[in-house]
């Protein structure tokens, strides 16, 4: 497309009589850099498609250069099959998607499972070895995960996986994705509309969606706004076999209990936004940018049936309905180049109400019903600047990271033994990083950070004075980097220290009912994790290696705890006395092949961790339970693109597409639990066999020139109730 930013294209410096010096290649946006020392030198743009073009350089700026087509080239030019381009550059892979068979995928969702260095697992996406990531639309930060889903894959111009998060990023983020979208031109209105549904082939749920996007650019000013309205039904099949040892007169007693869950989630929502973006001139920019995600007919409604040899049959149905008073997001930024030195300032501010209303109906063994209910609200001011600047042979970064969150959360319980919890939690953390990244030519490629954070946490227990605590950290974390090119082979070694801070809702000593013989409870005196991780990635074509070694200190997990001599299990937070050590190793392959484009990833990880539980069949009253079984892991996607395709309106501006997902209803989990006194086998089935039929028609397309990035990433993330 014309004015479009050219990837990958050839650089190559050359003296007045043509010799070579050095090269470089073009990133996604079409930047470039070679350091020389030589006064007068030549540029060689070289891509195919396009004619080459020499460039007389006499200063350290040239500009931006214009390729041209080259028509006879482009005659002779013979497609068989279009090959992802994904690039190594230091601690991340670049995959270009637009004019590749990913740019056909269709959601953004679907896309980002192919991506080398991505999974989709269950209907989370995740960073191969790393966990969930945070997301980032053109700089953005992408706070409604649903958002992929309504982005198309045909939008994307390139994807970057970053795995070894730099200083800029809070501590506790271990992976990133960055998506940059086809950048698109034009003035005046224009807008896109699309429609679908998604239809449960199972149960028969339909889902229906719809979203308005709206966009008004005259000269420098550029106004947006969306409109999207979903509907959602999530049906899960849960069998638990369990067994639990108690003390008893009579010597140990085996509780055995066989359940089978079925859970279905509904929800319904409208979610809108409200922007704008002023381009001052061409080194100063501003925006603001306002959403509201609001959900409503929201409810969950299980059924858990359970034979044990207490009472032979527990059966009880939960009917939970949860309601979002308000749900408010904003971003203010501001983009600047003063002389050398580039500003990059971003504040937001979030906040939330969450009351959830849940009935529980015990039909068996008697007959009984419970009221649960709780109210959570939260409130956060975040602000983000950084400051970068070129020094000797790279970019010198340095910057500051602010976030204030308040959170009160409180819940009771009728008819069911409980106690009552009213709670306060306060957490300021204050952060300032520095790092370098610099071109060493032959010797390769580094970038060195260090971030320093300091965290004040304040826990207010309203009910009982004696659980308040205030506690104060103050920590240094590491990384570094190094990358080179060894012929056809990309590489690069990083090491990083990271922190894992729990969830606000796990920072909370409220106890959950999940069922007569299960509750929940989390721990307001939680510590925060810390991980220490080498890792290595290496890409030759279109195979990528990628292997860590990581070390967790104080991991946070969830513990089987006995609660009464009833048979009665308490799910509780907690962290490890023990450190454990993990190594994982993935190798993905990304041919194409004709018409045939697999995506094929196989890997493992391995654990090494000691867990000491309590247990009445020992003479010690003692278990140490070791977990060194490795863990293997294999994903095969598979696409066919066809040869012909049919174009009814002009720029693809109408597209109909048509998906069904988890065709032989495989999407299965098996999971065994040894925890001495208690020992359980679960397996999950998610019904995510479904026909999806979408429709959109664009008008006037044209790329929002928003640039906000966004500030207190990780503390949106532990905001949410979700785990």
């Amino acid at each position: 497309m014309q004015g479009e930013p050219l990837p990958f294209v050839s650089v190559a410096l050359l003296t007045a009589d043509s010799t070579y010096i050095q090269g470089a290649t073009s990133d996604v946006d079409g930047f470039f850099q070679i350091k020389t020392t030589d006064a007068c030198c030549i540029l060689r743009f070289s891509y195919i498609g396009y004619r080459t073009k020499y460039i007389d350089v006499n200063g350290s700026e040239i500009g931006t250069i214009q390729m041209e087509e080259d028509q006879a080239m482009l005659s002779e030019i013979v497609v068989k099959g279009q090959m992802p381009k994904t690039k190594l550059t230091g601690n991340s892979m670049i995959t270009t998607i637009q004019g590749t068979i990913l740019g056909q995928s269709g959601t953004a969702k679907e896309m980002l499972a192919k991506v080398p260095g991505m999974t989709l697992k269950g209907e989370d996406l995740e960073v191969l070895g790393k966990g969930t990531p945070i997301f980032y639309i053109n700089g953005r930060k992408m706070r409604d995960k649903d958002e992929l889903k309504r982005l198309r894959s045909e939008e994307i111009q390139s994807v970057e996986v970053i795995t070894n998060p730099g200083a800029e990023y809070d501590a506790t983020i271990s992976a990133v994705v960055r998506i940059k979208t086809v950048r698109r031109e034009g003035v005046g209105f224009g807008f896109d509309l699309m429609t679908a549904n998604n239809q449960d082939l199972a149960f028969g749920f339909s889902d229906p969606s719809s979203t308005l996007n709206l966009r008004y650019r005259h000269n420098n000013l550029d106004l947006f706004g969306m409109v999207n309205y979903w509907t959602w039904d999530s049906p899960n099949d849960l069998h638990i076999t369990q067994s639990t040892f108690l003390q008893a007169d009579e010597g140990i007693r085996n509780i055995l209990q066989d359940s089978h869950a079925r859970n279905d989630w509904h929800g319904e929502g409208l979610n809108y936004n409200l922007g704008f973006n002023w381009q001052i001139n061409d080194k100063h920019s501003l925006g603001a940018r306002v959403e509201s995600h609001n959900q409503f007919n929201t409810y969950n409604d299980m059924w858990v049936d359970t034979e044990n040899n207490l009472t032979g049959r527990d059966l009880s149905h939960q009917d939970g309905h949860t309601h979002y008073p308000y749900n408010w997001q904003s971003n203010a930024y501001y983009n600047g180049q003063v002389g050398k030195l580039n500003i990059d300032l971003n504040v937001d501010f979030v906040t939330d109400k969450e009351n959830d209303d849940d009935q529980t109906d015990v039909i068996l063994p008697e007959a009984r019903t419970m009221q649960q209910n709780s109210h959570t609200w939260s409130r956060l001011w975040a602000t983000k600047l950084v400051l970068s600047y070129p020094v000797w042979k790279g970019q010198l970064q340095a910057g500051t990271e602010m976030s204030f969150v308040k959170r009160q959360s409180s819940s009771s319980i009728t008819n069911y033994p409980l106690p009552s919890t009213d709670t306060d939690v306060k957490e300021n953390n204050v952060a300032a990083f520095v790092a370098y990244n610099a071109n060493l030519e032959k010797f390769g490629t580094v970038s060195a950070g260090l971030r320093y954070e300091h965290v004040g946490f304040d826990y207010i227990d309203n009910l009982d004075a004696e659980n308040n605590m205030t506690r104060y950290q103050d920590e240094f974390f590491p990384s570094v980097t190094w990358s080179k090119q060894f012929g056809p082979i990309q590489t690069s070694l990083s090491y990083t220290m990271k922190t894992v801070r729990p969830r606000y809702s796990s920072l909370n000593d409220r106890i959950y009912y999940l069922n007569s013989y299960t509750l929940n409870q989390g721990d307001s005196k939680l510590k925060n994790a810390i991980m220490q991780e080498v890792s290595i990635n290496a890409r030759w074509k279109w195979i990528n290696l990628f292997a860590a070694y990581e070390r967790r200190d104080n991991t946070i997990t969830q513990v089987p705890m006995v609660y009464n001599n009833e048979g009665v299990m308490l799910m509780k937070q907690a962290n490890l006395s023990d450190p454990v050590r993990n190594l994982a190793i993935f190798l993905s392959a990304n041919p194409t092949w004709g018409v045939y484009s697999p995506s094929w990833t196989i890997g493992g990880q391995k654990f090494w961790n000691t867990m000491t539980f309590d247990d009445p069949r020992s003479a010690t009253g003692k278990t140490d339970v070791v977990f060194t079984k490795p863990i293997f892991f294999f994903d095969l996607n598979n696409t066919f693109r066809f040869k012909h395709s049919w174009q009814l309106v002009k720029n693809d501006a109408l597209c109909l597409r048509a998906s069904i997902s988890d065709v032989f209803q495989r999407s299965v989990q098996d999971m065994a639990h040894d925890c001495g006194f208690f020992y359980t086998v679960q397996k999950t089935r998610s019904r995510s066999h479904r026909l999806d039929i979408s429709i959109r028609y664009t008008f006037n397309a044209q790329k929002s020139k928003y640039k906000g990035t966004g500030a207190g990433k990780a503390e949106r993330e532990r905001m949410s109730n979700s785990n």
